[in-house]
């Protein structure tokens, strides 16, 4: 595999831009970065599971190659469930009982819920301290790692608290992912269609013509994904950071996605609801009579060989997911607001709105359409 590296840049303030590392031994990429920050405290954060498999191998290295600074490492349980402001709370005040002061680096080890929780609470610690992203997982690696998006769950929704609060760095080894079982290979292969789906036709392509390798680990495969993946979401990052306008098709299929894993209590993994809500979606803008004949199809194909179905809604009542989707954060005043294709690779976007207003009765006709087909 290449070592590769994508830079950054963020327009508002200047110097403030970081880079995404690509390749192998995340370690010494850490241990560059600790030492430019030249920081007294590192704090990693991870989940009991990847403590396991990468925490004491991380920790050991840190401590015998770098003695000028303390290290510590603070776990919570694993999953989405967890992802919760008591979560945050303990974690803070185990930093606090650490000693850890303004000059404390944070490092997020671990997948999705993991970076958002730990991003947070560097956010928030002390009014903000440094972070670095070690995404252990494709769908972190593919989105959530970079773009700064922070926060936690709550019984109004997903990430309905959060800040934006950028890392230092990314280190991305995918390596870590050949201890990933399938499910979570498809988890983050989706956000990857996602990003394809709103903005390179040719991606998309690609990703349907390589489906078998990425799905087989082929980990030269995988880094092409994520790297193009990153590519794009990185390029959008630079020019809508705080997501007022065209960052908002990067949650396509979110808003129905969202409110799928909030009423299966987080069994459905965040790339399994977001396939089935991108599915939604496009049968929404294919009945606005926007979206290209077929495209809605395309994507139901694709997603079919990731062995999930349409047949998955059934369990969901129709007005609960409309009810939980009014509550998203793209609406305004609880009109709902969704990502609506035009084709594949390209976004509709009217009078400069990157999200448009569809109606609950729309909403309601294509789910009960698709659920009783």
């Amino acid at each position: 595999m290449k070592n590769t590296k994508l830079k950054i840049e963020l327009p508002d303030v200047v110097g403030r831009q970081y880079d995404i590392v690509f390749g192998k031994d995340y370690l010494k990429s850490l241990m560059s970065e600790i030492e430019k920050l030249a920081v007294s405290n590192v704090v990693i954060i991870t989940d009991i599971n990847v403590e396991k498999l990468y925490g004491e191998k991380l920790i050991t290295g840190l401590k015998s190659n770098l003695k000028s600074s303390i290290f510590n490492l603070i776990s919570f349980s694993v999953g989405e469930l967890h992802k919760t402001q008591t979560t945050v709370t303990e974690l803070q005040n185990k930093m606090f009982e650490l000693g850890c002061g303004r000059n404390t680096l944070v490092v997020a080890l671990g997948g999705g819920v993991v970076g958002d929780i730990a991003g947070f609470v560097a956010s928030t610690f002390k009014r903000g301290v440094s972070f670095v992203q070690i995404p252990t997982t494709l769908l972190a690696m593919c989105d959530s790692s970079v773009g700064g998006k922070t926060g936690f769950d709550t019984v109004y929704g997903k990430n309905t608290i959060g800040t934006f609060w950028q890392p230092k760095l990314v280190l991305v080894d995918t390596e870590l992912l050949k201890t990933l079982p399938r499910q979570h290979i498809v988890n983050g292969l989706v956000e990857a269609m996602k990003v394809f789906s709103t903005s390179d036709k040719k991606l998309f392509e690609w990703l349907e013509n390589n489906l078998d390798k990425i799905l087989k680990y082929d980990l030269e495969t995988l880094q092409e994904l994520i790297v193009s993946a990153l590519k794009i979401k990185s390029s959008i990052v630079e020019r809508d950071e705080k997501e007022g306008g065209e960052r908002m098709i990067l949650n396509f299929g979110h808003s129905v996605g969202h409110a799928l894993e909030t009423l299966s209590d987080y069994r459905l993994l965040h790339g399994e609801a977001v396939a089935l809500g991108m599915i939604v979606e496009a049968n929404i803008a294919s009945h606005l009579g926007i979206l290209k004949v077929g495209v809605a199809e395309q994507i139901e194909h694709i997603i079919n060989k990731l062995d999930l179905s349409v047949e998955m809604l059934k369990e969901f009542k129709v007005s609960e997911i409309i009810d939980l989707m009014r509550g998203d954060k793209k609406n305004d005043i609880k009109q709902i607001r969704l990502v609506v294709l035009e084709d594949v690779g390209k976004v509709y976007v009217k009078d400069h709105n990157y999200v448009q207003e569809v109606s609950d009765d729309i909403i309601e006709e294509v789910l009960k359409n698709i659920i009783n087909k």
